[in-house]
């Protein structure tokens, strides 16, 4: 039984594939912030207004890791375009993970008994797992088992919830300060353009996986991969940005509201 999206070498078509494998680790996730959520409803006289969000948080985190690990997203990132397994790393890392993030964090902003992470090292963590994870001879070799391909998408979306736990830390006295908050962002987007600019501007496919992998939708390993470093930057980033100038605006107005009310 195919349980989790890996290559098969089989040809590529739209017959929907069953993973229970990806259903399982879906429902445990979903099972655990539920969870979770209840507990810090529980503990806290939050709006509902607050609550209503947060719980439509989680549930957009857990739709975007779902559609980044089942079919057909998954299937084709798993064995057949590294266009497509680059789309489930932006999804994992750079959507699913902070709305999640967003959806667990006490509206109270106690963050007591939580694990306080540097920013320095979560840097550090989460730039080792990309690095790690773009390795050509370590993708080559865990793409081609069902465990080995779980193993990297897992790994990605903690990549993304490590990357973002010190911007979003429910804990305002852990969570770094605005202006340290968007460096910290604009310094997260700095590693991965190594990557991209070697996969956009090679002169040969660097996967093995992928190249010799059935070909989908008329593309090429070499126009394949390039695809893959246009969408690491050109929608990877832009998110990144995002999130930086909503931290910006919502600085400068707190600011203006703290000078007023002085």
């Amino acid at each position: 039984m195919t349980w989790w999206c890996a290559a098969t070498n089989e040809p590529w078509s739209w017959a929907w594939r069953a993973y229970p494998g990806v259903w399982l680790v879906v429902l445990l996730l979903a099972v655990t912030g539920v969870r979770m959520l209840r507990r810090n409803f529980e503990r806290e006289a939050g709006s509902g207004s607050s609550q209503a969000g947060r719980i439509a948080s989680f549930a957009a985190g857990m739709l975007f890791t779902w559609a980044a690990l089942d079919w057909p997203i998954g299937t084709l990132g798993g064995g057949y375009l590294l266009a497509a397994h680059t789309v489930q790393y932006v999804l994992l890392t750079f959507i699913a993970a902070p709305l999640l993030l967003i959806g667990l964090r006490r509206a109270s902003g106690d963050g007591a008994g939580l694990p306080g992470v540097h920013a320095l090292g979560s840097l550090a963590l989460y730039s080792a797992i990309v690095a790690a994870t773009h390795v050509p001879a370590l993708t080559d070799a865990l793409m081609r088992t069902q465990w080995g391909a779980a193993v990297v998408d897992l790994a990605w979306l903690l990549g993304g919830i490590v990357l973002w736990w010190p911007a979003l830390h429910p804990d305002p006295a852990r969570r770094l300060a605005p202006p340290l908050r968007m460096g910290y962002l604009f310094a997260s987007t700095l590693l991965p353009t190594l990557p991209a600019a070697l996969l956009m501007f090679s002169d040969y496919p660097y996967y093995g996986v992928y190249e010799l992998a059935p070909r989908a939708f008329g593309l090429s390993a070499h126009q394949d991969q390039q695809l893959a470093g246009l969408i690491m930057k050109v929608i990877g980033d832009p998110i990144v940005w995002l999130s930086t100038a909503f931290i910006f605006f919502r600085w400068q107005a707190d600011s203006e509201r703290e000078a007023e009310e002085s």
